[in-house]
């Protein structure tokens, strides 16, 4: 929709400012421009626009920097209760590994491995250069 909107507007000013007539018509759209911005009554409420966006710009500040304090509480807190349970669990971890090492747990506790030394071909994809090769 913005392209179509983008094309639309793009062609406009290229028809308005490429013709010939629409020199004259650009001219009268400026014209007609300048004398609106320079109309008493706007530049009137854009001063009433701007003296309330002064008057709103603390007001706005203090609500922005009172958000991202309890935004930044709030992450904080989060941080501590995710590092605690972490911590916990890594005990929880350690505690169980130390169980399973002090209780002479057999061997067939442990997984089996997937590959076995038998598996894996140790040997050389391709043959290695010769001694005269290396000479060279």
């Amino acid at each position: 929709m913005i392209k179509r909107l983008a094309f639309v507007a793009g062609f406009g000013v290229g028809f308005i400012v490429g013709s010939a007539s629409g020199r004259k018509s650009y001219e009268s759209l400026r014209e007609t421009a300048i004398n609106t911005w320079n109309d008493p009554k706007v530049q009137d409420k854009v001063s009433e626009g701007t003296d309330w966006v002064k008057s709103e710009v603390p007001v706005v500040g203090g609500k922005l920097a009172d958000t991202a304090q309890k935004a930044a509480g709030t992450v904080s807190a989060k941080a501590q209760d995710g590092a605690s349970t972490v911590k916990d669990k890594a005990k929880e971890g350690a505690a169980s590994v130390k169980a399973k090492a002090g209780s002479n747990s057999s061997d067939a506790d442990l997984p089996k491995p997937v590959t076995t030394e038998k598996d894996v071909d140790m040997k050389a994809a391709e043959p290695g250069p010769t001694e005269d090769e290396m000479k060279n």
